[in-house]
């Protein structure tokens, strides 16, 4: 019986263990409400969208503004706090229901690896001065050469460009002019080799990180290379793992990208400002033309109606350049000019008007499409990539195409050697007509501003209609009747016989290069701490250029019935290192050495050759010409070796020193073929000391200090030598040799040596607040300059070393993150350089004690202590009111005679004399500050990145706007000029409206040959819209049904807005004042696009 109730309540006791095990873990598992604080752990200050995730249910809330949270988990749940900038922390819920939870800023910028000379070291270890692009900023631009990316992107770099041509290189300039005679350019290598074939050859979409280097301290290992700074370009390498490939298109409308000058482009009004010339010469100086003096007001005006488009060898009619181009039909027996009024006729009806711009400009399509394949294994990793651009410009025959494919491939061999290997080729080609410079007939935006709006495109008849030849094809204007006039045959007063429809119809240009580079090393480790590493680089480049100018345009293109012209260049560059490295800690201590030797090979040589006399016009080529111009070629080497070491040691990563030394020996000179450079360096962290320890707010300051020499031996490679030249003083048939010296020899030439020395802090503060600053003084000793020589000695000058060159000044770079969370972030950063170039000293006899010692150099005044962009111009004094001259500052000297301006002492006067005028020393045109800022916004997977440039203050000089100002005869006219002088406006600036006589009206912006007042001067301030960019990126968890990794769509803008002190004044076109550029330059481009990038 007991049995039996034992075994009954066996089942009972089972269940009830049951109800109580199920009860234990559900009371287990029961959720739990937990809350609480995430604040930062160095500042004590809440952080609010730190993300809160529980692993398990993948259950994710934020923390608020005051950054608390509150979530519902279970105790056996893991929770995960994350936030950008910060290390992410990880805790166990258990029975906790109140947390507080702080996160480390993380500093991992300060471990980013730096790539420097001869290798690379972490951010935090630099002694000198250094910043970078990355691979980031590059994909959200749209530029065809990586030269445009520095545009406002680093302080110290000052970027300029006086050509829009797609695919040209700017030129870039690091802390100042480095030299007179010798470059100024930047070293570049890419990939560990120096590089000379052009920025423009590599693909943007191929490069990882872009390094400025500008101190000695970084840049002192390539000796005399690298004296004007160093930009090191690291290309994208493979990473292991799944092979991925990507791919990345953009298609986008290219236009100008800049406002022109207010021209006046009504032929109304043109008119009417060439009658009121006509009227004012012979009102105002009667004494011209004996028969203006007897003439009433009513008789002035009706001869200058009577003779606006008399045009037969009389100097004044000659002088009002319309050429008899008449745009209008008006009633017979009348003028088109009222002469009552000084306006055109009210019954005038237009007949036609040639938009120029209409017919050169277009909106073209521009293209880009990179595909790249990554991975690799543990061993070994590649890339392959291909790319394509073709960018047409927004003006006629000017186009860029780029072809590129590269191969990177690193592989671990064994445990104790690795190597790798790359090779690269880019094939461009470029249609590049005279659009920048030269004459006027190869430059059209000289043509679309040095005529007139009267002026003919195209051949019209008498009905206003356009002309068409016996093939039917649209015949142009050249200025030699083509077209019909009432007043007869039509002619220009200037460039008759050209047409730019005729020239950039039937003429070329063309440029392909093809660039073939390959990389390779191998680098061994042994006993631990030591490394070997041989690198071998070769770089070939392949030039064509042809070009033809056609049968038609111009007399002398007539006369050589189409000319030919070729040339073929092909350089190699061949470049070996050879690196011995050692790195050791002992406890806080770490030293690393290097030693190294370097030796680069180049050779060039060219072709060229030019033939005329076309029999087929329409097949331009070398075989189908008779005639010969000339045909020349030439061959050139030279080598550079060096022998290098450098030393790095620091305490407990808070003491820094650093030291380096390099000879070279080069082909470049003669008895002084070797040199020797070196550079010091330290940096002290702060941060890292103890008394800090308790100053949460602060994450980094580091005190940086460098000195050093180095040399520049880009002087020439001949310079050293007596040249001579041959050619035939005689013709094709008959030669006559003739020989004559080029340049005289000097054999003590050397290098030039830049003495740097610089001071710089870099900072974080609140884990937001970023920057750098940097203070440099940059002595060029030894500065290559031409010195005259003795009459006797019957030569004219030479180069020698007998000069100095100072640049001094400070770059500030700040970033500053406002907002920082899991959804929302937002940053700003800003850049300013500021530098000043002096001339500290010249050779004697350079200078003239008419000048305190210095010289004139077109519109410079230099010498000893000025500023070497010292402005020596003429000084406008604005307009008489009573007369309506133009005048000009003139300072009468002791000795001067001053019977010539009656009434007048020595000291300054004004005069309406032309060219009497004196000029004067008015300030500089180097740049108060030169940078940029940007900012970025990300929102969830929308991103928003704006990126602009700037300059204030200096001065610059406009050829372009004196152009549209001055009196010369049938040009374009700024609107500037509508405002002029008259009885009735006695206050205006501007000269009176006049022609004949002396050019009062240019005057004031001539004053002679190449020289220029400050009536065409203007700040050389400007602010540029670099680019923005707004991106959405696909979220992951959608692209898994389409088994892509990464999708982004983009839109872009590029040079989107341009403001300048003065509309169509660019003052980016030079380093100087922008006079030794041609006017009417070619804008840049302005491109929308769309881009797709995808990761499969």
């Amino acid at each position: 019986m007991n049995k039996l109730k034992l075994e009954g309540l066996l089942p009972l006791l089972l269940c009830l263990f049951f109800v109580f095990s199920w009860q234990e873990n559900a009371y287990a598992q029961r959720d739990l409400l937990i809350h609480g604080v995430v604040k930062d752990a160095s500042t004590g200050t809440p952080l609010s969208g730190v993300s809160v995730t529980d692993r398990a249910s993948k259950k994710t809330t934020a923390t608020q503004d005051d950054g608390s949270f509150q979530i519902t988990v279970t105790q056996s749940s893991t929770l995960t706090f994350s936030f950008i900038g910060y290390k992410q922390a990880t805790i166990q819920a258990g029975t906790q229901t109140n947390l507080q939870v702080s996160l480390q800023p993380d500093q991992a910028d300060l471990e980013e690896v730096i790539v420097v000379a001869f290798g690379s070291t972490k951010k935090k270890d630099l002694t000198g001065s250094v910043a970078s692009i990355g691979a980031e900023t590059l994909e959200k631009s749209q530029i065809s050469t990586i030269s445009r990316a520095f545009e406002g992107a680093i302080p110290g770099i000052q970027f300029s460009t006086n050509s829009g041509q797609p695919g040209a290189d700017a030129a870039l300039r690091i802390r100042g002019l480095g030299s007179l005679n010798a470059s100024s350019s930047p070293l570049i290598v890419v990939d560990g080799a120096p590089y000379s074939n052009g920025l423009n050859s590599l693909n943007p979409a191929d490069i990882e990180t872009i390094v400025v280097s500008k101190d000695a301290a970084a840049n002192a290992l390539y000796g005399s290379r690298a004296s004007n700074g160093l930009i090191l370009v690291t290309t994208k390498k493979g990473k292991s793992g799944k092979t991925k490939i990507s791919f990345d298109s953009r298609v986008g409308i290219s236009s100008i990208g800049q406002s022109d000058f207010d021209k006046v482009t009504d032929p109304a009004t043109y008119y009417e400002y060439t009658w009121q010339g006509i009227y004012n010469y012979a009102k105002y100086f009667p004494d011209r033309d004996v028969k203006f003096k007897n003439m009433s007001d009513t008789e002035l005006r009706q001869y200058a109606s009577d003779n606006l488009f008399k045009a037969n060898g009389n100097a004044l009619t000659q002088r009002n350049g319309l050429g008899n181009y008449m745009l209008y039909k008006i009633p017979d027996g009348t003028t088109l000019i009222d002469p009552a009024t000084g306006k055109l006729r009210t019954d005038a009806q237009l007949l036609y008007q040639d938009n120029w711009e209409d017919y050169f400009f277009k909106n073209p399509i521009r293209q880009e499409y990179n595909v790249q394949l990554n991975g690799g294994s543990e061993k070994t990793d590649f890339l392959v990539s291909l790319g394509y651009m073709n960018e047409p410009a927004y003006v006629m025959a000017s186009n860029f195409d780029r072809f590129t494919g590269r191969i990177n491939l690193n592989t671990q061999v064994t445990d104790w050697l690795k190597g790798g290997a790359s090779m690269y080729y880019s094939r461009t080609n470029s249609d590049i007509p005279g659009y920048t410079g030269g004459t006027v007939n190869t430059n059209l935006f000289t043509w679309l501003n040095y005529f007139s709006p009267v002026n003919s495109l195209f051949a019209h008849d008498e009905t206003g209609a356009i002309r068409y030849d016996q093939s039917g094809k649209m015949m142009f204007d050249l200025g030699n009747g083509e077209t019909y006039s009432p007043y007869g045959s039509t002619t220009r007063l200037a460039f008759n016989g050209y047409s730019p429809g005729i020239y950039f119809q039937k003429d070329f240009a063309n440029n392909k290069r093809d660039v073939l580079s390959g990389r390779g090393f191998l680098e061994a480790s042994f006993l631990s701490d030591f490394k070997f590493k041989v690198d071998f680089s070769i770089d070939n480049n392949y030039t064509y250029n042809k070009s033809y100018a056609n049968n038609e345009s111009g007399a002398a293109a007539r006369d050589s019935q189409g000319t030919i012209s070729g040339y073929w260049a092909k350089s190699t560059q061949v470049n070996t290192v050879q690196l011995l490295s050692w790195a050791k800690d002992f406890g806080d201590h770490h030293v690393d050495a290097l030693l190294g030797h370097e030796f680069r090979w180049e050779r060039s040589d060219n072709q060229s050759g030019q033939r005329y006399m076309m029999l087929a016009y329409d097949k331009p080529s070398f075989n189908n010409s008779i005639g010969i111009n000339y045909l020349t070629g030439g061959a050139s080497s030279s080598t550079i070796e060096g022998y290098f070491s450098r030393v790095n040691y620091n305490y407990a990563e808070k003491y820094y020193l650093s030291g380096s030394f390099r000879t070279d020996g080069s082909s470049y000179f003669r008895n002084n073929q070797w040199g020797s450079f070196w550079s010091i360096g330290g940096a002290y962290r702060i941060s890292k000391e103890s008394f800090l320890a308790n100053q949460s707010w602060i994450d980094e300051i580091k005190l940086r200090a460098s000195y050093g020499l180095q040399g520049n031996n880009a002087v020439g490679a001949t310079n050293w030598a007596d040249i001579w030249s041959l050619s035939n003083a005689g013709n094709l048939i008959t030669p006559v040799p003739s020989i004559s010296q080029t340049n005289w020899s000097n054999l003590d030439l050397t290098w030039e040596n830049n003495y740097t020395v610089d001071f710089g802090i870099d900072f974080n503060f609140f884990n937001r607040l970023s920057g750098t600053f940097d203070y440099f003084n940059r002595d060029t000793k030894n500065l290559l300059f031409t010195k005259p020589l003795p009459a006797s000695t019957g030569r004219g000058s030479r180069m020698e070393n007998s000069g100095e060159l100072n640049n001094k000044g400070f770059e500030l770079d700040l970033n500053y993150t406002i907002i920082r969370n899991d959804r929302l972030r937002w940053s700003v950063g800003a850049n300013a350089s500021r530098y000043r170039t002096t001339l500290v000293s010249m050779p004697e006899g350079v200078g003239s004690d008419d000048y305190n010692g210095g010289f004139p150099q077109g519109n410079f005044l230099r010498g000893p202590g000025r500023d070497y962009y010292n402005l020596y111009i003429y000084r406008y004094a604005g307009v008489d009111q009573n007369t309506g001259l133009g005048m000009t500052y003139k300072t009468l000297k002791e000795g001067d005679d001053l019977s010539k301006y009656p009434g007048s002492n020595v000291g300054d006067i004004v005069t309406t004399t032309g060219n009497d005028g004196t000029r004067y020393e008015l300030g500089t045109t180097t740049p108060d500050f030169v940078g940029g800022f940007n900012t970025n916004v990300s929102y969830k997977n929308f991103d928003l990145s704006v990126y602009a440039s700037y300059q204030t203050g200096g001065k610059t000089v406009s050829l372009s706007y004196q152009g549209l100002t001055g009196n010369s005869i049938g040009r374009g006219i700024h609107t500037d000029l509508l405002n002029a002088w008259t009885p009735e406006n006695r206050s205006s600036n501007i000269p009176m409206r006049m022609l004949g006589g002396t050019n009062f009206g240019s005057q004031p912006t001539g004053g002679g040959a190449g020289q220029y007042s400050d009536f065409a001067m203007f700040s050389a301030g400007y602010l540029n819209l670099k680019s923005i960019t707004l991106g959405y990126t696909v979220p992951k968890d959608a692209l898994t049904k389409l088994k892509l990794e990464r999708l982004r769509f983009s839109l872009a803008a590029e040079n989107l807005f341009f403001l300048s002190a003065k509309k169509g004044v660019d003052p980016r076109v030079a380093f100087d004042d922008g006079s030794s550029v041609s006017a009417f330059g070619y804008p840049q481009s302005r491109v929308v696009s769309f881009a797709i990038n995808l990761t499969l």
